[in-house]
């Protein structure tokens, strides 16, 4: 199958045209960086994949003269902004993350596509209170991000039964692993992102925020998952990918130190803040039970991000 991703050359985007060509499909990555930008994972098959630059918030830059033949979408791409910047420029998160899944919709049912795969986030949820919520419980979050999120999902589902189309999406919570890096439309890094690099540069870090709570996942399992969704009947479900509870970052840094030797020194001048606290349990069970989602824990994730890379 001829698979377009989109946003492949961000964080999650390597991760999935990695997943997707080491599953056997042929992937057209597509993102807005010129092609001598774009790096593939080092593992991915180069003969399951082209490159070509796609601007998904333009209506006119959607066309198979740049794609060649496409069987279905994975639509990766998404502007996700700091609070401030979400706040001077609404206008580009929504046209990125809503009207972008919009033109891929439309590319879709023009090409009369099979396949449609939505990569929304767990940002649809209100992670502010200490409670466990499922799937049903989306709602938008607190943010214009996950409002846009939501609102891409209820769009995409409304597009499949009107052109019978096979379409999912999942949610994943805070992802971490390798190939992270700051770009223009993610402009920051994970704290687990930090205490590698740290710790491969040698610095010693001091941590503030140990108690705060956050979901965390390995990237290459929320990656091999969606690709196995994408490949049997999705029947438009929506999954949230999580550990299935929120881990302090205690634990993380634990699991860094033992994985990477990370350095914890209180008069260091590397900051690695684990603020805010997110103690919103998000269920997993679904995926779990529907489509075998088994993740890693932390410490073997962290040991797993170690062997790859930082």
């Amino acid at each position: 199958m001829r698979v377009l991703v989109t946003g492949a050359a961000g964080f999650f985007g390597r991760a999935l045209v990695r997943a997707f060509a080491r599953g056997g499909d042929h992937v057209i990555a597509a993102d807005i960086l010129p092609p001598d930008q774009f790096v593939p994972r080092s593992d991915t098959p180069s003969d399951r994949l082209e490159y070509v630059v796609l601007d998904v918030a333009d209506p006119d830059a959607w066309s198979t003269e740049v794609t060649g033949p496409v069987d279905g979408i994975v639509q990766a791409a998404a502007l996700t902004p700091s609070v401030q910047e979400a706040f001077g420029n609404p206008a580009g998160l929504v046209s990125v993350n809503l009207i972008g899944t919009l033109n891929a919709l439309e590319f879709a049912r023009k090409e009369q596509m099979g396949k449609f795969l939505f990569i929304s986030s767990a940002g649809v949820y209100n992670q502010s209170e200490e409670e466990v919520l499922t799937e049903d419980d989306a709602d938008g979050g607190f943010s214009l991000y996950g409002s846009a999120k939501i609102a891409a999902e209820i769009m995409l589902y409304r597009y499949a039964v009107m052109f019978g189309f096979d379409a999912g999406a999942i949610r994943p919570t805070s992802m971490y692993g390798p190939a992270e890096e700051f770009r223009d439309t993610r402009p920051f890094v994970t704290q687990a992102k930090q205490l590698a690099d740290a710790a491969l540069d040698g610095v010693p870090v001091r941590v503030i925020g140990l108690d705060d709570r956050c979901d965390w996942v390995f990237v290459d399992d929320v990656a091999e998952a969606a690709h196995r969704f994408f490949s049997g009947t999705m029947g438009s479900r929506s999954f949230a990918f999580s550990s299935g509870g929120a881990i302090p970052f205690s634990d993380v840094l634990a699991a860094a130190q033992d994985a990477f030797g990370v350095v914890v020194d209180e008069n260091a001048e590397m900051l690695v803040d684990a603020t805010p606290d997110r103690p919103t349990t998000i269920s997993c069970d679904k995926a779990r039970a529907e489509l075998g989602w088994n993740p890693m824990g932390i410490a073997d994730g962290m040991r797993r991000y170690a062997e790859l890379g930082g």
